[in-house]
C-alpha cells in the first residue's frame, strides 16, 4: 500500500459516522476516488463496519507511535497522515499528539502530517516540529481536513470562521434590484469594508458566491469582514451607492 491516506486515532464519539463522512469527502474528489484510506488504532477489535469497508477503508491495530505500527500501516509511503486529538476536550491529548508528531519528524515524514491541537499555546511546539498543518479538532466537519490534503491553506481560513478573531461573516441590508453581482463585490472592496461571498434573495433564500455577471435581486449580502474593524449598515449602503453614481456618471 503507497500513496495513501493514513489517519491516526479515533474521535472519542461517533466515530463510524465521523469517519464515514471523512471517507465520503474523499471520494467525491476524482483524484482520490479510489486512493486507499487507513486506520490506525485500536477501537475497532472485530473489525471496520461494513459502512466504512464500502468506502475502501482498511485498518491497521496499533497506535502509531511503534515501529510496528509505522511499518504495517507503511506509513513511509503514505500522501498524508493525519494525527487526531484522542479527545478533543482533553488537553493531555497534545502530549500524546506531540509524542506522535516528534517520531513522524525522525522519520522525515513530518512535512505530511494534518495534525489536530487542543490547546492553541501547543501549536507553534507542533509547527516546530515541522508538521504541514495545525488545526482544532472539528468533529462535526471532517470535511476541514480534507481540504487541508486538497488545498494546503484552506483549512486556515475554514477554522478563522468560527472564531470571532480575525473575520467572520456578518449580514448587511442591501437591496438589489437585477445589480450585477461583480458591482457588488467591486463596491464593498474598493471601499474597503470587506469581501461579499452571498447574498439573500428577496424570498430569504441564501446565494452563496454567485457568477460576476449574474444579476441578483436581494435584500442583503452576507461578507467576510474583519472583526476588528466592522462597518455600519449606513456604511455599507453608503459604499454601494457612491460605487453605482460613480459608474452611471463614468
Amino acid at each position: 500500500m503507497n500513496k495513501h491516506i493514513a489517519v491516526i486515532n479515533t474521535p472519542k464519539y461517533n466515530p463510524d459516522k465521523y469517519f464515514e463522512r471523512f471517507a465520503s469527502q474523499i471520494r467525491e474528489n476524482k483524484a482520490t476516488k479510489k486512493t486507499p484510506i487507513v486506520l490506525i488504532n485500536t477501537d475497532y477489535p472485530n473489525g471496520l463496519p461494513s459502512s466504512l469497508v464500502n468506502l475502501g477503508v482498511h485498518l491497521v491495530e496499533g497506535h502509531g507511535n511503534h515501529e510496528s505500527d509505522f511499518k504495517l500501516a507503511n506509513l513511509a509511503e503514505a500522501e498524508h497522515i493525519l494525527v487526531l486529538a484522542k479527545d478533543e476536550f482533553e488537553l493531555d491529548s497534545d502530549s500524546l499528539t506531540f509524542d506522535l508528531c516528534y517520531r513522524m519528524k525522525e522519520h522525515g515524514l513530518a512535512y505530511r502530517t494534518i495534525v489536530e491541537c487542543v490547546e492553541d499555546e501547543n501549536r507553534d511546539r507542533l509547527k516546530r516540529i515541522g508538521v504541514k498543518s495545525v488545526i482544532r479538532p472539528i468533529r462535526s466537519y471532517p470535511e476541514i481536513l480534507v481540504r487541508a490534503m486538497e488545498s494546503p491553506g484552506a483549512e486556515v481560513l475554514i477554522e478563522d470562521m468560527f472564531t470571532r478573531a480575525g473575520d467572520h461573516f456578518l449580514r448587511f441590508p442591501l437591496w438589489l434590484e437585477g445589480d450585477h453581482w461583480r458591482d457588488v463585490v467591486t463596491a464593498m472592496i474598493s471601499a474597503n469594508i470587506g469581501t461579499p461571498l452571498a447574498y439573500v434573495s428577496k424570498e430569504g433564500k441564501v446565494c452563496n458566491h454567485p457568477a460576476g455577471e449574474e444579476k441578483v435581486y436581494g435584500q442583503s449580502i452576507i461578507m467576510l469582514v474583519r472583526t476588528d474593524s466592522i462597518p455600519t449598515e449606513a456604511k455599507v449602503t453608503e459604499a454601494f451607492r457612491s460605487y453605482h453614481s460613480h459608474q452611471l456618471s463614468a
